[in-house]
């Protein structure tokens, strides 16, 4: 199994392709440079026996006698070729060494040659390559001979040496290409053990590979990937948290004072009144909290619509402070309003800016202590600008950009007292953003925050 799975391993794949690549590519050079070298190699020993030719036929047209033959035979005693001399009836006169069957097969009678030309050129086939020249006018003929045995061994010994030097390149060439081919591969196989211990729930992983190209990219990405889905596991490990504490607290209060109530132990209508208000209270936080998850369920799913329709938006605000008074008074908070009356009516879900108003200005009375929040909506050129600030416990710099995250809570311990999913500022920002508006916040610890909303007004 070890070993199919290597057969089957990308570096396996690609070695084999770069390497059948290769292969071909080489086969392919040895034949082009085996044809080009035996054509110019056959070319030059042709040109070579045809000139020598020749230059013997014009010696021998000057003095055709017996001493002018026995030189010119004496000649190409010493060497590979052979010559042969014969007269114009074809008969041998002269002869370098003694001819053999295929010398004398290709001797011609009565040609009129004119100049020398190669008679016999195929060396695989026959014994000797054969150049005639004609002496004279029509004295005889000379012919040479270049034996095709030296040729067939030059080409044979250059066929050893393409070959032997193939699989030298070859052998390297594949070490090369399989080195190459793990390195390349390498990086995938550290981002494949790293996504298997992903899906295993060991999200941030580290993948040590340098570069700036496609796979260092893919890497980073991953590993960016990772700490994401670990920050979203993180986020909602805290949030079932936070649910399961913030329904466990009121269900407590719900259950214990209805247990009182349904036993008659309460002493008096007051007293039973006031036990009946927080329930009520109890049970609209319930409220509040399933609505939070139900609104991004649906953000989640696509099917966040928008009923958008003229609206001020001063009046908005207007119904969400006198909603939340009563909550401010009681934490001896004011609220306050500077609401430009020239702002002109906007296109908007008067219930879903409600919502943000709503969750803005809520949280503003939840995180303050003293002082209060206030409200400002002006006119700046083509825009709606509403301010909501407050003097609550503010939020940390490198918390800014996180607050509008699902699940974020900017500190578990503070906001454990005062309640929340950390759902809230998420469906602000998508409901505003589906406005086609933006909001910023700016906050300083201990010194508050403010929250402002920019609404086209085209």
């Amino acid at each position: 199994m070890k070993w199919y799975s290597r057969f089957k391993s990308v570096s396996f794949k690609i070695g084999l392709i770069f390497s059948g690549v290769f292969i071909a590519l080489l086969l392919i050079l040895g034949l082009t440079i085996y044809g080009v070298f035996t054509t110019i190699f056959v070319d030059y020993i042709e040109q070579e026996l045809v000139e020598r030719a020749n230059n013997h036929a014009s010696i021998l047209e000057k003095n055709f006698d017996k001493s002018t033959i026995d030189h010119v035979t004496m000649m190409e005693q010493a060497v590979p070729t052979e010559v042969l001399i014969s007269d114009a009836a074809g008969h041998v006169v002269a002869s370098s060494s003694v001819p053999d069957s295929d010398m004398m097969e290709h001797i011609e009678v009565g040609s009129e040659l004119k100049d020398g030309k190669i008679t016999v050129s195929d060396w695989q086939e026959h014994k000797y390559i054969i150049a005639v020249s004609p002496i004279g006018n029509g004295e005889g003929n000379l012919y040479m001979y270049y034996p095709s045995s030296i040729l067939r061994d030059i080409v044979f010994t250059m066929n050893v040496l393409i070959i032997a030097t193939s699989i030298g390149v070859f052998l390297l060439a594949f070490g090369l290409i399989g080195f190459l081919s793990r390195r390349l591969t390498k990086p995938l196989l550290l981002m494949e053990e790293a996504t298997m211990k992903m899906s295993q729930g060991k999200y941030k992983q580290k993948i040590l590979y340098k570069g700036d190209d496609e796979i260092a990219r893919l890497s980073s990405s991953i590993q960016t990937l990772g700490e994401q889905l670990q920050y979203f596991e993180d986020s909602r490990n805290q949030f079932l948290s936070a649910v399961s504490h913030e329904i466990r607290t009121p269900l407590t209060y719900i259950k214990g004072y209805s247990d009182v109530l349904m036993k008659g132990m309460g002493e008096n209508p007051e007293e039973n009144h006031r036990y009946l208000e927080i329930i009520n209270r109890e049970a609209q936080r319930i409220s509040f909290m399933i609505n939070d998850l139900f609104e991004m369920s649906k953000l989640q799913v696509g099917q966040f619509e928008l009923n958008k329709e003229p609206a001020d938006i001063n009046n908005i605000i207007k119904r969400v402070v006198t909603s939340l008074k009563p909550a401010a008074q009681k934490k001896r908070l004011d609220i306050r309003t500077e609401l430009e009356e020239e702002v002109p009516l906007l296109s908007v879900d008067d219930q879903r800016m409600e919502q943000v108003f709503y969750n803005l200005i809520e949280n503003g009375i939840k995180y303050s202590v003293k002082g209060g929040v206030s409200i400002r909506s002006y006119l700046r050129k083509q825009l709606v600008v509403v301010e909501i600030s407050d003097t609550g416990i503010g939020i940390l710099v490198q918390d800014i950009p996180l607050v509008w995250d699902r699940f974020y809570r900017v500190d578990q311990s503070r906001t454990r007292k005062t309640g929340g999913t950390g759902l809230g500022l998420y469906v602000v920002k998508q409901i505003i953003e589906a406005h086609d508006g933006d909001i910023k916040v700016e906050s300083m610890e201990n010194h508050g925050s403010v929250f402002t909303i920019y609404l086209k007004t085209q």
